[in-house]
């Protein structure tokens, strides 16, 4: 599936936005209209039609989309752009008030990871998510927010979800997206000991606050594999990896984030990563934290990635042909059994673990 003329034509143009490369013509493939309704179809089942647009742009005026596709692309990347500046002022906004009550969570995901995009704009994004390093900050927050006539809606996972000025905020008080029931004691001296490496972001005169370089990494993929234990995962997020580690390629110590990994026995998995990072996304392999393991093979990995679309909403596998269920994620248990078989080799505790939480704690997948 990922060898056919339109998947080839799709990474050609994907990793020539994401990365801000020439393309050359003679090599690009002369696409139908029809190709094009698939091609463009493709991009948003992975959440990149902003980055794919970027390369499309490259191309020569002979191989451009029919114009009617390429004005409603245009329009729909606009509309991403007006999100992306949306969400900044909102975060700013949030910034003030935290302070004004002697709060500073931290940004996790999102806009502290589209900064390092070549073009911040062209990344999709979705909810704002604050990490509070304290039970009695993210509690302070809640009822700050209760008493201003917030509803605060209360999450498994440790969260909180409300909605300000119609975007969705979630507060957190865990911040990684791991389930071994025994490295919770690591995690927390690991994150005391990134405190002082904590990044600093100054928008409109008003500070937002990061995790360190490695812990949004590590942040970043957890996700990442929390989704591909459940029910899938878009490309979108790779690309938030691969920038990641290019971005942050002279601040972190490769060595030891791969005794971090190794630490959380995860390391196995973290190489198929890697290898579909370069492969596919086109990450030059020099921005790695370590060298890639010769001998792995994850086009299986990507395969399903690909087959699944953004966070499992598009796998035909797993769909019913009703119009009420389209993009509706169905059987569940199904999908997550599956998932840990392919992924049990790989990261073991994780995969022994997330289900087990999934299904007697009524953890919400997001």
């Amino acid at each position: 599936m990922l060898e056919d003329k339109v998947t080839k034509a799709f990474f050609t143009l994907f990793r020539a936005g994401l990365w801000n490369h020439s393309l050359n013509d003679r090599e690009f493939p002369c696409l139908s209209h029809a190709d094009w309704d698939v091609l463009f179809q493709f991009a948003v089942r992975q959440t990149v039609e902003g980055i794919v647009f970027d390369g499309v742009q490259k191309l020569d005026k002979d191989l451009l989309p029919p114009r009617e596709l390429h004005i409603k692309w245009l329009i729909r990347v606009e509309q991403i752009g007006k999100l992306n500046r949306r969400m900044n002022s909102i975060i700013t906004e949030q910034s003030v008030f935290f302070s004004k009550i002697n709060l500073q969570p931290l940004l996790l995901k999102g806009q502290g990871v589209a900064m390092c995009y070549e073009n911040p704009d062209r990344r999709v994004c979705g909810d704002i998510d604050w990490y509070f390093p304290s039970i009695q900050d993210f509690q302070t927050a809640n009822q700050e927010l209760i008493q201003r006539g917030f509803n605060i809606i209360p999450m498994p996972g440790y969260s909180s979800c409300y909605v300000w000025k119609d975007c969705q905020i979630d507060h957190h008080q865990k911040l990684f997206d791991l389930y071994n029931p025994f490295l919770s004691k690591y995690l927390r001296d690991l994150q005391f000991q990134q405190m002082e490496e904590q990044i600093r972001v100054h928008r409109q005169g008003v500070e937002w606050l990061l995790l360190s370089p490695l812990l949004q990494i590590l942040q970043v993929n957890s996700h990442i594999l929390k989704h591909l234990l459940s029910f899938g995962i878009g490309i979108r997020q790779l690309c938030d990896a691969a920038v990641l580690y290019k971005n942050y390629h002279n601040r972190i110590d490769g060595s030891e984030l791969k005794r971090v990994y190794a630490k959380l026995k995860i390391l196995r998995w973290i190489n198929l990563l890697h290898h579909i990072l370069v492969k596919y996304i086109g990450l030059p392999p020099e921005y790695l934290p370590f060298p890639m393991e010769k001998g792995t093979s994850a086009d299986w990995m990507m395969q399903e990635i690909w087959q699944s679309g953004n966070f499992g909403f598009y796998d035909v596998r797993y769909q019913k042909e009703t119009p009420q269920q389209l993009f509706k994620r169905e059987k569940t248990k199904v999908r997550i059994w599956k998932n840990f078989i392919k992924y049990v080799p790989y990261a073991p505790m994780e995969a022994m673990s997330f289900p087990l939480i999934h299904f007697y704690s009524g953890l919400k997948i997001k």
